[in-house]
């Protein structure tokens, strides 16, 4: 199993290549289905496309939302890396979930198959339990989160991600969390990484990367 998340995956793409090479000509599932409800300039979308492309790698961008299931694991079969882009962890997981995803990108990336990479809330998703979104002013902003009943995120890690550490733009949304901690049923540990860092998951353990 290997995952790399990142706070910013465009500010980290020397990390990543230097751990897995540039991957020229390897195909990336793109989804940017996180920021399906943002709306105006989405920057960082764009930027983690950009990061890829200089790494030389194939994007193949995927909408979750129109996506049939067996052209989706087709997919997933064929490429050797997908990533989700930052927005929306309640509204992404969400989608995930309903449309059945949820299970085949854990089923993939446990067995080795492909590599997972992720930005901000891409990199957040993979935890057990996401309850802590529910106190980001922000996820209110995108998703009525009064309607979501299952907060369990992908499992793939026993730790949840706080990203963009450093970055004053989340200073509100990551204090609200973090102030809320204590009525927050969820006991896993809690990694906070700059827009610079990543997360490293592989046989070798966990281990954060700059």
């Amino acid at each position: 199993m290997k995952l790399f998340l990142a706070s910013s995956f465009d500010q980290s793409i020397l990390s990543f290549k230097k751990i897995f090479g540039s991957k020229k000509g390897r195909k990336v599932i793109f989804i940017a289905n996180a920021a399906d409800t943002h709306t105006g300039d989405m920057w960082w979308i764009d930027a983690d496309r950009q990061a890829f492309l200089k790494l030389g790698c194939k994007v193949i961008d995927t909408d979750l939302r129109i996506v049939p299931k067996k052209d989706f694991e087709k997919t997933l079969r064929e490429s050797d890396i997908i990533h989700f882009c930052g927005g929306s962890v309640l509204y992404l997981i969400d989608l995930l979930r309903k449309k059945g995803f949820d299970k085949l990108v854990t089923n993939f990336v446990k067995k080795g198959r492909i590599i997972y990479t992720g930005t901000s809330a891409g990199s957040m998703i993979v935890a057990e339990d996401l309850i802590l979104s529910y106190s980001d002013p922000e996820e209110k902003e995108y998703i009525d989160v009064e309607k979501i009943k299952d907060f369990s995120g992908l499992k793939l890690v026993n730790f949840l991600i706080i990203p963009h550490t450093n970055n004053k733009d989340f200073t509100g949304g990551n204090s609200k969390m973090v102030s809320e901690l204590p009525d927050i049923k969820s006991k896993q540990p809690l990694i906070f990484i700059y827009d610079s860092q990543a997360v490293l998951v592989n046989d070798q353990g966990i281990r954060i990367v700059t």
